[in-house]
């Protein structure tokens, strides 16, 4: 039975590109406990913009870190979910897959500019 989760999946790309684990965390800028604890399946949940950041350093679909079916460099890997079977030919929109990705990132930025502004309006309140 293949491990499919998020962190296997990144130690080995890791490994396949033959990338210490301590470079990596350098490259992705988080420390290398934070990144060994993400492979070895410590913390399974990550924000949309660290994964941004892992499927761009690999080169990537960010799907790849959610389905069996993966694409890496535009090759077409074929492997088993073992919750789902084979999951067998499929057809993959990179264009759809990215325009959402490009969405959450875009979303989450404007989030995070709300939750600024509001900050400041409460701080701007707190001193009248």
């Amino acid at each position: 039975m293949m491990n499919s989760s998020i962190g296997f999946k990144i130690k080995k790309l890791r490994e396949q590109k033959e990338i210490s684990q301590e470079d990596l965390a350098f490259q992705l800028e988080v420390s290398q406990s934070y990144l060994s604890k993400i492979e070895n399946g410590a913390i399974e949940k990550l924000d949309f913009i660290f994964m941004q950041k892992i499927s761009d350093f690999f080169k990537v679909e960010p799907r790849y870190f959610l389905e069996g079916d993966t694409i890496v460099n535009n090759n077409i890997e074929k492997s088993t979910n073992s919750s789902v079977g084979n999951i067998g030919d499929t057809t993959i929109n990179s264009n759809t897959d990215q325009n959402l990705l490009e969405n959450v990132i875009s979303n989450q930025h404007h989030i995070n500019q709300l939750m600024e502004m509001q900050n400041r309006l409460i701080e701007k309140l707190l001193k009248n």
